[in-house]
């Protein structure tokens, strides 16, 4: 996963960063020609020298700082959003792959051991190995039904064999039956839309990020999951009544596990030329909201 370094990286904004260059330039250029006057006096207008002089120097660097800083900081900019999509496009391709092999390999031998257990069952006249081979045989039930809840999380395969509103709806009931809370979803869809298969996977990482830890660190109650899709664009918003947080200080902090995730969503969103809004304030709960236009994604892929 990018470390939170690689993800603040694209906080950068070229043309502000050339914008703001030039303004301190010229400001102190103008600073210095009103105050030369009373160093070394000089005849004219000191106003308008100093206006005058600060319009050329900023207008003879601003080419060069374009070429040297604008330049090369959208490169780096362009080439930084490049490997970040290629590195969650690897990511999830492994996290796909070891579903895969935990559902197939781990999976079956649990189903095989199960089975052989129950033969034992069956076949013993032992009361003690009964109740032993039954014992183990539900032990090992348990360590499947853990095993299959692992391999959703990684990559649920409805995910890619149904699409995203049944995938949404098992993740939901299965994040309330796990922590005993009131998990919803809703979903105001028009028939015939299909999403393309990145923006599934980063509305159900994002969903699978925000409610994950509106339970963990939230210690939330009641969890709300909301998708609305339209011929324009898709929308995601998942709320809670967490213990809630202030986002503001989240995202100045110096911690490398920044809570809520709120780097990830943010550049998951980003990524497919989304937005990404998150609401919190101690004790009133949390509010994440992304949107993805779905035009603009399907001409990238076209």
């Amino acid at each position: 996963m990018p470390t939170r370094q690689n993800l603040e990286l694209g906080r950068i904004r070229p043309l502000r960063l050339f914008v703001i260059i030039l303004i301190l330039l010229f400001s102190i250029e103008v600073l210095v020609m009103l105050v030369l006057p009373y160093l070394l006096p000089i005849s004219g207008t000191k106003l308008v020298e100093a206006l005058v002089d600060a319009f050329l120097l900023t207008g003879v660097l601003a080419p060069l700082l374009w070429y040297l800083i604008v330049k090369p900081l959208q490169k780096l900019a362009a080439t930084r959003q490049r490997l970040l999509a290629f590195a969650l496009s690897a990511q999830e391709d492994e996290r796909g792959r070891i579903a895969r092999d935990l559902h197939d390999s781990l999976g079956q031998a649990l189903t095989g051991l199960m089975i052989g257990l129950r033969t034992i069952e069956g076949s013993s006249q032992e009361e003690a190995v009964q109740l032993q081979a039954r014992e183990l045989r539900r032990i090992g039930s348990d360590m499947h039904d853990e095993v299959r809840r692992l391999a959703r999380g990684l990559r649920p395969a409805v995910l890619d064999d149904l699409g995203l509103v049944p995938a949404l709806e098992r993740y939901v009931a299965d994040l309330g039956a796990a922590h005993q809370i009131a998990a919803k979803f809703e979903r105001d869809c028009q028939e015939g839309i299909k999403l393309p298969a990145d923006v599934q996977t980063a509305v159900y990482r994002i969903v699978q990020e925000a409610a994950t830890n509106a339970v963990r660190h939230g210690k939330s109650h009641h969890v709300q999951v909301k998708l609305s899709c339209s011929p324009a664009e898709v929308t995601i918003a998942i709320c809670d009544d967490g213990v809630g947080f202030s986002v503001s200080k989240a995202l100045r902090s110096g911690q490398d596990n920044c809570p809520f995730g709120l780097l990830s969503i943010h550049e998951r969103a980003s990524l497919l030329g989304g937005e990404a809004a998150i609401t919190s304030r101690p004790g009133q709960g949390t509010q994440v909201k992304a949107s993805f236009p779905l035009q603009r994604t399907v001409a990238n892929h076209g």
